[in-house]
């Protein structure tokens, strides 16, 4: 039958947390459609095809809500005094003593009692026919940050548990922050690196090289794209975005010569230095764009062999090195090993059929981790298992040593590490946690001026029932493994921590509409793990913004993510003060989604756009470019309030689109200039490039995440006046 309760499906939708509507980034009102909106309950397992499928959901959304005692997590402040919880009791248990046990994080156990009345309740139901009441009652003297355990005890035996999350009252902050300190940093792509000496491909060493050029400078952060796993057996897939696992890191990042047994395998290493193998890489590092298949054909060949190796020197021995390869394993859990499992299993089926790309097209009995066939192939390939698992423990051990050389090179925080918004659909997460995601649904952005047909990035997600219902424990072990070896993390996308965008299944972006998640809890774990891990916050906040999310990262002390061009008055076109910019925000000129300096000042992206026919109209091609001359003309305004060029030089500047190495810098000099607490130069920008790593809309019209940078690393002081920059910038931000 048809659905005519109206009403009543948008009740449930509601109670869901789907929006009935949403306003764009222009302020126009969008509304789901009936088809929507049951596609989004659907993938919440609440389908609902009738009038009668839309009250028995109602009652069951209800029933769940009031069948706990307390709620399975309950996530609260420090300065949250006294500490309040929900306590839900139907009539007949009010009367009497109700108990509680506290098993605290420290191994504490606190005792108690609550009585209460029925008068003292502040909210009720009806559900199955009993009356239910809800009460606050308070938990004494108790402000101990960490995960508690708390159960409730009632008279008849009843016992209800929940885990008690007590977070900071705001997100860490480096002591060298402290009295209004400003820092700075660079940002680079890691894969972009240039060198003499890598496999054509930047790597860990790669890095390490950085640090020293860079260090001595005054920075003291260094930002780097994501580093999530990807999918090895689709090397032409090179997106950071797209990730396999946010949880786990990328092997072609290795610097597969730095391993522990490249450099003691004489066999190896004569293999390595051989002639035709050492001709294949010097074609690798010549390349202008990242040849992504043969980076990981040669890598992965010398990684077996390296494996074998482990294996034959310290087998049936006592060595550190095993030991500490074993304690890796035990400390990765069940998370590492299905994480290898999945990298084994689907290197095993695309070996023998290359058409079989994605789990989803697997046997159907490996399609389960916990099947029988799963368990049984696991305990045949314990050796194909192993291997992965020796990439991951590597990867950690090498970019571990990276931060470990920030902080002896007095670098205040370090690493900069990038969480993305989600892991790809045919990921290993999606694999191994299948009950997590809403695995047909995609998640993106409405239609905005940048994307007109809105955004959908195939990316699954986590359902905010599945979130409380494990006390939040994907999010919070995703933290984890991103906040390790980082002094300061990017949450990419801060807004879908309070509502993300649902693409329906076979529909498009103008179909969609936004559900709701547990924005206090999310940023309560987030301010909690920063202090765990002294790691300085990020929140990427661009695009449609709600207001209590730029209030909420204010707050908790997280820093916003400021575009020299965004920030501007929008009225009247006029770009924001240095000092009119927000303490707490990370200033900078760019992004990997953006046009490099170079590329935005002499419109290379717009002129990109028109050849892959990627503007909707004419009208709205020459508008972008009208747009464009007056940014152009906007930034050097504000440049010659602050005195960084001459008001006269303004037009004929901006007439002729170039943009040398004097103007970038006093670009950089102004956001410098800013009141931010971190201010950040893309690599990209310090070298004068014009290609951006990013093109939003594209996939294989533009060589998105391949380009290299123009400089071999060891070059960068003959190309670029690195002192002479840093001079300048360590200047502005010390004034």
């Amino acid at each position: 039958m048809p659905i005519t309760d109206h009403e009543g499906l948008d009740a449930l939708c509601a109670s869901c947390g789907i929006a009935l509507d949403y306003r764009d980034i222009r302020g126009q009102r969008h509304e789901p459609g009936i088809e929507v909106k049951q596609s989004l309950l659907a993938a919440l397992q609440l389908p609902v095809n009738s009038d009668d499928d839309i009250r028995q959901r109602l009652e069951q959304v209800q029933s769940s809500k009031w069948s706990h005692l307390i709620a399975p997590v309950v996530v609260r402040r420090q300065n949250e005094v006294p500490m309040r919880l929900p306590l839900r009791l139907a009539d007949n248990q009010v009367d009497g003593a109700i108990k509680w046990e506290l098993y605290t994080e420290s191994g504490q156990l606190r005792q108690g009692e609550w009585k209460i009345s029925t008068q003292d309740s502040v909210d009720e139901a009806v559900v199955n026919g009993a009356r239910l009441r809800q009460f606050e009652v308070v938990l004494p003297d108790f402000e101990a940050i960490g995960y508690h355990r708390l159960i409730v005890k009632l008279e008849d035996g009843t016992e209800s548990p929940t885990t008690l999350i007590v977070a900071p009252e705001t997100c860490y902050q480096p002591p060298a922050l402290a009295n209004d300190r400003k820092i700075w940093g660079i940002s680079l792509q890691l894969f972009s690196l240039r060198s003499k000496r890598n496999w054509g491909i930047g790597d860990f060493t790669d890095l390490q090289s950085v640090i020293h050029i860079l260090a001595p400078l005054g920075i003291n952060l260094l930002g780097l794209n994501p580093l999530h796993a990807l999918f090895p057996h689709l090397p032409d897939n090179p997106s950071p975005y797209s990730p396999s696992s946010r949880d786990f890191l990328n092997p072609v990042y290795l610097d597969v010569e730095a391993i522990d047994e490249f450099k003691h395998d004489p066999g190896v290493m004569a293999q390595v230095k051989s002639e035709q193998f050492q001709a294949h890489l010097q074609a690798l590092r010549e390349l202008e764009l990242i040849d992504y298949p043969g980076v990981w054909g040669l890598k992965l060949q010398v990684l077996g062999l390296l494996y074998q190796v482990f294996k034959q020197r310290h087998h049936d021995t006592d060595s550190t090195r095993l030991e500490a390869f074993r304690q890796f394993q035990l400390n990765g859990g069940e998370d590492l090993f299905k994480f290898a499992l999945f990298e084994a299993l689907q290197a095993s089926f695309h070996r023998d059929d290359a058409a079989i790309e994605q789990w989803q097209q697997w046997p159907e009995a490996y399609r389960d981790p916990a099947s029988e066939t799963v368990t049984r192939w696991a305990e045949e390939h314990a050796d194909d298992i192993g291997f992965h698992q020796y990439l991951q423990w590597n990867a950690e051990q090498q970019l571990s040593a990276a931060q470990e050389n920030c902080k002896r090179h007095d670098m205040c925080v370090g690493i900069y590490r990038d969480l993305a918004v989600g892991d790809a659909r045919s990921s290993a997460q999606c694999w191994a946690e299948q009950a997590d995601y809403a695995l047909e649904i995609g998640i993106g952005a409405p239609p905005d001026d940048f994307n007109a047909n809105g955004q959908d990035w195939a990316l699954p997600p986590l359902t905010p029932q599945s979130l409380r219902e494990q006390a939040y424990r994907p999010f919070i072990r995703t933290l984890r493994a991103n906040m390790r070896h980082a002094g300061a993390l990017r949450i990419d996308h801060i807004m879908g921590l309070m509502r993300l965008f649902w693409v329906p299944p076979n529909g498009s972006p103008r179909q969609g509409t936004y559900v709701s998640y547990p924005f206090a809890d999310l940023m309560g774990i987030l301010a909690l793990e920063s202090h765990r891990h002294h790691c300085l916050l990020i929140g990427e906040d661009l695009g449609t913004v709600p207001d209590e999310v730029r209030h909420a990262l204010d707050t908790n002390k997280m820093l916003s993510f400021r575009i020299l061009n965004f920030e501007k008055d929008w009225h009247h076109g006029t770009i924001r003060l240095p000092q009119e910019y927000p303490r707490y925000a990370l200033c900078t000129s760019g992004s990997h989604d953006l046009p490099t300096l170079r590329g935005f000042w002499q419109e290379v992206d717009l002129e990109l756009r028109e050849q892959l026919g990627l503007y909707p109209s004419d009208e709205s091609r020459d508008q972008q470019r009208q747009v464009r001359r007056q940014d152009r003309l906007e930034i050097l305004t504000a440049l010659a309030r602050e005195n960084l060029v001459a008001e006269e030089a303004i037009n004929e500047t901006n007439a002729s689109k170039n943009l040398g190495s004097e103007l970038a810098r006093s670009i950089q000099r102004y956001l410098a200039r800013a009141r931010s607490m971190l201010f950040m130069v893309q690599l990209e920008d310090l070298l004068l490039q014009t290609r951006q790593v990013n093109l939003p809309g594209t996939i294989d019209e533009y060589p998105n995440w391949r380009s290299r940078l123009s400089v071999d690393l060891e070059d960068w002081h003959e190309q670029v006046d690195l002192e002479g920059f840093a001079r300048a910038v360590n200047i502005e931000r010390d004034a």
